[in-house]
């Protein structure tokens, strides 16, 4: 597998990178096994930019390896689903989208966002490098177009679709190594006076919630508005209104213009969080170190608790076989004889086996049958959605979950 170093900034460019979190090296996070086998390891190490502010991984993993085949799926997720057709009805009355209307989502996995737009007469079009989400999308009543998104593939889709008049982008923009290349393919894309919208966690919420775990090979770039501002300019583009969200644990919608076009007015909450973010310190090294030293008790409290438990024979599963679950997982050095199981919804991670820590994934309707006494709630940022589920089954059942982040609590 392809592995590289990066020597310069992603974004301003500058070899001022200073690495100041190191985590032990760990197999991809989306890597689930048929079957339990020894892994490669790849680095996982968080470096800042001093110049313009940009976090970024120390090691990029070769793309296909990671995206091609994708096994997390947007649909899975009641709280994520509601929030992108808000999202949908957002932009389609914000921007007066009317029959006719062009919006390509860029990275859309399993189709969930474009399917709000069902019986709009809203042209759309899913721009995803995962082969096995195409079928799922057009489930969804997606078109698909498997494809990376940059300059590239934008000429191709121009020619055979026309250009957009929105393209969206949730939780894509922290995957991608080349930026540069995606902003030439929005500006060919793009009709005049259309709009991007790009949306992501935000790293103010990562760092105030020692959101550490959301720290993998996937997630390249950890972004501020500021450091954006400075690619969006080199390719003449402008932030001219945001809004801040409490999904994925905290993110942030930029909506973005041609800054030739001028055709919506700059927000003063743009300036403004430019400033927050500046007065939060989250431009100082210090702020940095700080986190780096705050997120080493959450594996040491974990290990603490689920050792606790084990010793007054308590049976112990995880609950979201996540991502970040993973970190957490090789982090802690946890495996089968720490928890019997994880379940998920995901039909397509069941049966397989978690990366590195190698514990089997089960259903929910698994989980409905046994009675454990624990679950660690891997997928913290989806906390309500979960207890809301779990109220009338495994709760009931006298059931407790132990939420991992911000600190280690059970509940």
């Amino acid at each position: 597998m392809k592995i590289k170093k990066i020597k310069s900034c992603r974004i301003c460019k500058s070899h001022n990178l200073a690495t100041f979190l190191i985590f032990k090296p760990m197999p991809k996070p989306n890597g689930f096994l048929k079957k339990p086998i020894k892994e490669t390891n790849y680095p996982l190490e968080v470096s800042r930019c001093a110049n313009c502010g940009l976090l970024q991984l120390n090691y990029v993993i070769n793309a296909p390896e990671m995206f091609e085949h994708y096994l997390y799926m947007t649909a899975m997720s009641k709280t994520m689903n509601t929030h992108l057709r808000g999202m949908a009805k957002d932009i389609t009355k914000r921007f007066d989208l009317k029959s006719g209307s062009s919006v390509i989502d860029v990275g859309g996995n399993d189709g969930t966002f474009l399917s709000h737009f069902k019986g709009s007469r809203i042209r759309t079009l899913n721009m995803d490098p995962a082969k096995n989400l195409k079928a799922i999308a057009a489930k969804n009543g997606v078109e698909n177009y498997v494809s990376y998104f940059g300059e590239k593939s934008a000429k191709k889709v121009l020619k055979k679709y026309g250009p957009a008049d929105v393209i969206t982008g949730t939780n894509v923009f922290a995957h991608i190594d080349d930026l540069d290349d995606v902003f030439r393919g929005v500006d060919i894309l793009l009709k005049p006076g259309g709009i991007l919208l790009m949306e992501f966690p935000y790293l103010v919420d990562l760092v105030e919630k020692n959101e550490f775990d959301t720290i993998y090979h996937e997630h390249l770039s950890y972004f501020l508005a500021k450091p954006l501002e400075l690619i969006l300019a080199r390719h003449g583009f402008e932030i001219f209104d945001l809004q801040r969200f409490t999904v994925h644990g905290g993110s942030i919608r930029l909506y973005v213009q041609r800054i030739q076009d001028k055709f919506y007015p700059i927000s003063p909450k743009v300036e403004a969080l430019y400033h927050e973010e500046k007065n939060l310190g989250m431009y100082k090294r210090t702020t940095y170190d700080k986190f780096a030293r705050n997120i080493k008790s959450i594996p040491k409290g974990l290990n603490a608790v689920i050792k606790q438990l084990k010793a007054k024979n308590k049976r112990i599963i995880g609950y979201g076989a996540s991502a970040k679950g993973n970190v957490l997982l090789n982090m802690c050095g946890l495996g089968p004889d720490d928890l019997e199981y994880i379940v998920d919804s995901t039909p397509y991670k069941q049966g397989l086996f978690t990366p590195g820590s190698h514990i089997p994934i089960v259903s929910e309707e698994y989980l409905d049958k046994d009675n454990p006494d624990y679950a660690v709630l891997f997928i913290w940022n989806f906390k309500d959605e979960v207890l809301k589920k779990q109220k009338n089954r495994f709760i009931r059942r006298g059931g407790h979950f132990i939420v991992p982040v911000p600190h280690v609590m059970i509940i």
